[in-house]
C-alpha cells in the first residue's frame, strides 16, 4: 500500500487510523486501484460472478470504483477491499422468484410499445444492488 507517503513515520497501523488524523488518506483508494486495473482487464467488461439461467457471464460493465474497507500495514491478511461495478442503464422488466428478468436494451420504446426485445434472467446473489432507479410508467 503506499501509506508509507502520507504516513512516513509508521505512526499508524491502520488504514482507518491514517483516514481519521490524515485527511489526504482518502486517496489512497484511487492510489491503491492502479494496482487492480489490470485485474479488472482481464475481466473483458464483464461482472464477475454474475452469471444468467444459463450459467454464462452476461452482466457489462462500463466503469468501476475501487475502495479500501480495511487494511493493517504489517498484516496482510487484514487486507479488505471492495470493487463497485457499474452498467450502462438496464431495463428490469420483473422480479420472477429470486431473479431479475432484464433487457439490455436502453431505449423503453420498444419495452412499452410491446415489441420483442431479447432478456436475461440474472439471480440477486448477495452483494448484487441497484444504485439508481428510474419509473418511466410503462
Amino acid at each position: 500500500m503506499q501509506a508509507q507517503r502520507l504516513d512516513p513515520n509508521g505512526k499508524f497501523g491502520t488504514f482507518q487510523e491514517l483516514l481519521e488524523n490524515n485527511p489526504n488518506a482518502d486517496q489512497l483508494h484511487y492510489l491503491t486501484s492502479t494496482a487492480a486495473v489490470g485485474y479488472i482487464r482481464q475481466l473483458k467488461d464483464i461482472v464477475p460472478d454474475i452469471a444468467n439461467a444459463y450459467g454464462k457471464l452476461c452482466l457489462p460493465f462500463k466503469n468501476f470504483k475501487f475502495e479500501i474497507i480495511d487494511s493493517h500495514i504489517l498484516d496482510k491478511t487484514q487486507h479488505k477491499v471492495a470493487i463497485y461495478f457499474y452498467t450502462e442503464p438496464v431495463i428490469w422488466i420483473e422480479t420472477v422468484y429470486n431473479q431479475l428478468l432484464i433487457s439490455y436494451e436502453n431505449t423503453v420504446e420498444n419495452v412499452s410499445a410491446g415489441k420483442e426485445i431479447e432478456t436475461d434472467l440474472i439471480p440477486l446473489v448477495p452483494y448484487l444492488s441497484i444504485s439508481h432507479f428510474l419509473t418511466t410508467g410503462f
